[in-house]
């Protein structure tokens, strides 16, 4: 599940987008390998809002797909020439319809939060919640989403 070794997903990041990392939680690193903790991958505009997250670990072909749909969909929202709030009215139902199309999920009926699918969970915070700023949403997505805690201590060798 180490999307970010793939050659393809490498070339299509450096092509769209900027890459950064930060790390929230904690892990321990025992004879080389990581032990522990969680990854969250953030599709972001150049002003910090997120048009998409990716919850957890995913493969190669999952990951490069998400991208794929997050340029996309960004592309189409500016082709429309939406002002700010028609944009986020268009990411809310981009990421609606994908509820319904791909979870056969309506945000209307889903049920307890903690019973859905990592993906349904993005998808149902970014429907309410459109285009936020990475710093408004990386605490839910990382603790309620992914079960992790933030954390400022050091990583254990």
């Amino acid at each position: 599940m180490n999307a970010l070794s793939s050659e393809q997903v490498g070339n299509y990041l450096a092509t769209h987008f900027i890459s950064a990392f930060q790390k929230v939680g904690t892990f321990r690193i025992d004879a080389g390998q990581k032990q522990g903790g969680n990854v969250a991958s953030y599709f972001v505009t150049g002003q910090g809002q997120v048009l998409h997250v990716l919850a957890g670990p995913v493969d190669a072909a999952t990951f490069l797909r998400e991208a794929r749909w997050a340029v996309e969909t960004w592309k189409l929202s500016a082709l429309e020439k939406h002002d700010e709030p028609a944009r986020k009215a268009f990411f809310a139902k981009a990421h609606a319809d994908r509820l319904l199309h791909e979870h056969g999920e309506k945000l209307e009926h889903l049920p307890n939060r903690g019973r859905l699918s990592k993906e349904v969970q993005v998808h149902l915070l970014l429907a309410d919640s459109p285009l936020p700023r990475i710093e408004q949403i990386y605490g839910c997505v990382f603790e309620d989403i992914l079960g992790e805690k933030i954390t400022t201590r050091p990583v254990v060798r």
